[in-house]
């Protein structure tokens, strides 16, 4: 269980939360600025769409549907990615690139991106002047798997400070990270 304190909930958040409950998590919310989240499998089951794949929406967070991409593809193999607004239209093609070399089926079509495959262990390389958050999100799945992976930057970090909030983010969490001074 993860509480977080002084939260200031936006669309944003929101969006998250719900994501978060697709993914199987359990929210509660015991007070007004309060959330406890529960692990996986600590929720009730959402109802799952015909295909077996689970719905994420995004609202208009671009940074909600960057990490729950390859968070869905680790815990559940993918889904069905929706949103309001432009977000559909904001590109995607870091991902699809890695996801065409390892083997993982998307498609974006009406508005609905939908993923499927299991994202498994081992090397993946993005450039470096994409937006941080395809790092994070692959950072954050990444680290759910069974065996240690790589990420590399294939040309200088422009965002590196928001990788490195990541990365302590998720040290301070537990998660084992190594990182290079390159």
């Amino acid at each position: 269980i993860s509480t977080l304190e002084n939260i200031a909930f936006s669309e944003d958040i929101e969006a998250t939360l719900r994501c978060l409950k697709s993914l199987g998590t359990g929210v509660e919310q015991p007070s007004p600025h309060i959330l406890r989240i529960h692990g996986i499998g600590h929720s009730i089951p959402q109802a799952v769409p015909p295909g077996g794949l689970p719905r994420f929406d995004c609202g208009e967070s671009g940074s909600t549907l960057r990490f729950c991409i390859p968070i869905a593809l680790a815990v559940t193999g993918g889904g069905l990615f929706t949103g309001r607004g432009r977000l559909m239209e904001r590109p995607q093609q870091p991902y699809f690139d890695l996801f065409a070399e390892k083997g993982i089926a998307y498609d974006l079509s009406g508005g609905v991106l939908t993923v499927q495959g299991r994202l498994a262990s081992g090397e993946y390389r993005l450039p470096g002047n994409v937006s941080s958050q395809f790092f994070t999100g692959l950072l954050f799945a990444l680290s759910l798997l069974d065996a240690p992976s790589t990420i590399t930057s294939t040309t200088p970090l422009e965002s590196a400070g928001y990788i490195a909030m990541t990365l302590d983010a998720m040290a301070a969490a537990g998660v084992p990270v190594d990182r290079s001074a390159d």
